[in-house]
């Protein structure tokens, strides 16, 4: 368990840019769900987007350290 707690650079860049990449999908899927009349989604969607966001600031950081 603690080899998951220290990751090289490398790898959170990896898990970053795969997370930034789920992210997006997901706030996409969220996108069509919202125009197809499901309205309920806008805070998923906005949840994704803002994630989305974070994780590219993690990846460039981290893109910058290697």
């Amino acid at each position: 368990m603690a080899a998951d707690l220290i990751r090289s650079p490398a790898v959170r860049l990896l898990h970053a840019r795969q997370d930034h990449a789920i992210c997006l999908r997901l706030a996409a899927s969220y996108r069509h769900r919202i125009a197809a009349g499901e309205t309920d989604q806008r805070e998923a969607h906005a949840w994704a987007l803002g994630n989305a966001r974070r994780l590219r600031l993690i990846a460039a950081e981290l893109s910058g350290a290697n």
